[in-house]
């Protein structure tokens, strides 16, 4: 039996944005997305941010970026981009920050994962995804693996705020 989905994309919106934007200096956010947090002026940062390739052989190009809301109370809790989108190899990179932590850690961004993933295949036609995540976020992983996310390598070194270098895990789902 299906359940029904507790999370709903849509388009994201200025007031989701500054919404997040005051929520990026959690702890937990910082380590886990990397970022220096953003102020209220940095609107455009925060959606280059969104839209922030790390995979190295993809290109800047087509980005998709979804809000993220709870069913129940209507309430945004985050966001999914879809970036780099390249319709001719019918590949993309996917990444999602579930930016309220009342929500995380609950299954609601293995949801919007799947819907976003969902779309991604049978919407933007494409047939490969791809992630990066920093190896010691052991919750985002086995969310990914949840949604079928396969481990395939290690890529470039990211620059975090603190000027130090981390390696990156690569995973990647196929539509079949």
């Amino acid at each position: 039996m299906r359940t029904k989905s507790r999370v709903c994309l849509s388009p994201i919106g200025g007031e989701h944005i500054q919404y997040y934007m005051s929520l990026s200096d959690d702890p937990e956010l910082i380590a886990s997305m990397g970022w220096k947090p953003f102020l209220p002026n940095e609107k455009d940062r925060f959606i280059d941010f969104t839209k922030v390739l790390t995979l190295p052989n993809l290109k800047d190009s087509e980005s998709i970026v979804f809000n993220v809301t709870s069913v129940t109370n209507g309430k945004a809790i985050g966001y999914v981009s879809i970036k780099g989108i390249n319709r001719e190899e019918g590949r993309a990179e996917i990444g999602i920050a579930i930016m309220d932590k009342e929500y995380r850690g609950k299954g609601y961004g293995t949801e919007a994962l799947k819907q976003a993933s969902d779309y991604a295949f049978n919407e933007l036609g494409l047939t490969l995804l791809g992630l990066t995540v920093f190896p010691s976020n052991q919750k985002a992983i086995q969310a990914y693996e949840r949604v079928g996310f396969r481990k395939t390598g290690l890529t470039i070194a990211w620059l975090l705020p603190s000027g130090e270098y981390v390696d990156m895990l690569v995973m990647e789902l196929s539509h079949n």
